[in-house]
């Protein structure tokens, strides 16, 4: 939804604000905050220089480059905050445009700023990782008298909730890596639980009890590290094979236990890898180029099972002679079964796309008109069905729903507006007007929602029996349907999103890919609406029902 308010913070606030008073509302509330936020720069950058001192030459000199980066991004704050009080004052629109679009450069490095700087405060002591240097000043404050006893249960408790959280998410993780990274937090909480129930009486004594913590912890981060870093780049397209080359690549820290466990969680991945081939693979299929390459596709599957075996020998027996070569076979393999995948999506794509009988133009298959044209295009039995690719370790279940939105004056608005900002012929504040109206119809979608949702679930709507038959029969498919419009909504609002990229960067992707995006959440919407609508007629005869028996009253 555009303009969009990402959190409560000030920030974020300050800039939903400074969007909406660029539509035309009562910014009174932002220029509040806008003030409010400089008295709080101002006292920033007199604070922070006093509050390094307080921690002693070693840590200004630790902290000298992360603080020096701060005090510059809170000074541009300052300048920034400055300009965007001046533009919501004179209400001038176009230098409160102007300031919205400072923001998605400003902002973003205040807070990567802030986020260096915390993290060396925090991360400054005798420990690898954060939260034991912070737990150790906790043993100091509370010794000296600074703190209360009661805050080392407070922060002990809060780490606790962090890594019960960070446990939870590991169940979506598919990357070698995973299971050491389970018992290392497994083992950080486990420890921190003892932690809990008895502090260390004396600092000294802190520093002994906090290290098998701080080794358990910081090896969990090196682990969380090296997998996004597998997921962001690497020798292969593959972010598994990825992330087992950067493990190897740093052995000498993991030792061979740990990286047998990272062998073994890479088999496991390859082998759903495998199977999600295997099956795809078993289906009829026409394509030459899909029967020609399953041959070659098993054959880089064999390769690429063998090397994992070696590897597995080659660390049991501490053989490094064997590893270079190994890790050549794994990344040349990768490569042919990323090949391998592209073929396929290839043939899917020409499978399923329809010709215009008029143009020639190839359409997706859920379009009825040509792209091009306008012409209807042909409606085989199977036209509908779209393939997902034929190798895909996280390919789902296609829709089956394929009733194709039609373009409203609203949509086809705001497309043009795209087109026309930027081939000049609409200003920025124009543009940003047009996404601001996209976004209050998007609100409606999300009313319509609530307002089913609140229908549906009324008790007083319904007898007892037949509250019970819906809740059981109904309620769980209507739950799925509210699913799916949710993901519409939000697939919008990421499209929406994307559009708004180009008022800070003016770049036509930005535009193509919001409308692409758009489309494709404003079409989700609607198959959901059209399920809605069954839905909602059911939800109404049960009603007419109990009214015709005299269980309800009218209205």
């Amino acid at each position: 939804m555009i303009p969009r308010q990402e959190s409560d913070h000030p920030i974020d606030r300050i800039r939903f604000g400074l969007m909406v008073a660029i539509g035309g509302e009562d910014s009174s509330e932002t220029l509040e905050l806008v003030k409010n936020q400089e008295r709080i720069a101002r006292r920033e950058i007199d604070e922070v220089p006093k509050r390094a001192e307080s921690r002693g030459p070693e840590f200004l000199e630790y902290s000298a480059a992360s603080r020096t980066q701060l005090l510059t991004h809170l000074e541009e704050y300052l300048n920034w905050l400055t300009k965007a009080k001046d533009a919501l004052e004179s209400q001038n629109s176009s230098e409160t445009v102007e300031a919205y679009e400072e923001s998605q450069e400003i902002l973003p490095k205040l807070n990567a700023a802030l986020d260096a700087y915390s993290a060396d405060f925090a991360s400054f002591g005798p420990f690898q990782s954060a939260p034991a240097n912070t737990l150790h000043r906790m043993t100091e404050g509370i010794a000296t008298g600074e703190l209360p006893k009661a805050a080392w249960r407070e922060y002990c408790e809060y780490y606790q909730r962090g890594i019960e959280g960070r446990i939870e998410q590991l169940e979506q993780v598919q990357l070698p890596g995973r299971t050491l990274l389970r018992e290392s937090y497994d083992r950080s909480a486990d420890i921190l639980q003892d932690l809990l129930e008895q502090e260390p009486p004396t600092p000294d004594a802190g520093l002994e009890s906090l290290k098998p913590f701080d080794h358990a912890y910081h090896t969990a981060e090196r682990v969380e590290n090296l997998m996004k870093e597998a997921t962001e780049s690497g020798d292969t397209p593959i972010p598994a094979t990825n992330a087992l080359l950067k493990f190897f690549s740093h052995r000498e820290s993991f030792g061979s236990e740990a990286l047998a466990g990272v062998v073994e969680d890479y088999g496991e991945i390859m082998d759903r890898y495998s199977e999600n081939f295997e099956d795809a693979a078993s289906r009829p299929t026409d394509s030459a180029l899909v029967q020609e390459e399953i041959p070659r596709t098993l054959d880089n599957l064999d390769a690429h099972y063998a090397a994992i075996e070696e590897l597995e020998e080659a660390l049991e027996e501490s053989d490094e002679s064997k590893l270079a070569e190994l890790f050549s076979r794994l990344k040349s393999t990768a490569d042919l079964l990323e090949e391998s995948r592209e073929v396929y999506e290839t043939a899917a794509l020409h499978q399923t796309n329809i010709a215009c009988p008029s143009c020639g133009r190839s359409n997706p298959p859920e379009n009825r008109n040509c792209e091009s044209c306008g012409e209807i295009l042909p409606r085989p039995e199977d036209a509908g069905a779209t393939q997902s690719s034929t190798f895909s370790i996280l390919s789902g279940p296609a829709l089956e729903e394929n009733q194709q939105l039609e373009m409203t004056e609203n949509v086809a608005r705001l497309f043009q507006s795209c087109d026309d900002v930027n081939d000049g012929k609409i200003t920025h504040e124009q543009f940003a007007a047009e996404l601001q109206l996209a976004s209050a119809g998007l609100k409606e979608f999300t009313e319509e929602l609530d307002g089913l949702a609140a229908t549906a679930l009324d008790e007083t709507n319904f007898t007892p029996e037949q509250m019970e038959y819906w809740q059981t029969t109904h309620l769980p498919y209507l739950e799925e349907v509210a699913v799916t419009f949710q993901a519409g909504i939000d697939e919008t609002q990421e499209g929406l999103q994307t559009m708004e990229q180009y008022l800070a960067d003016p770049n036509e992707i930005h535009l193509i890919e919001g409308i692409r995006i758009t489309w494709q959440g404003l079409n989700t919407i609607h198959r959901a609406r059209l399920s809605m609508e069954t839905y909602d007629k059911m939800l109404s005869d049960v009603m007419e029902e109990a009214r015709e028996e005299g269980l309800l009253t009218e209205g």
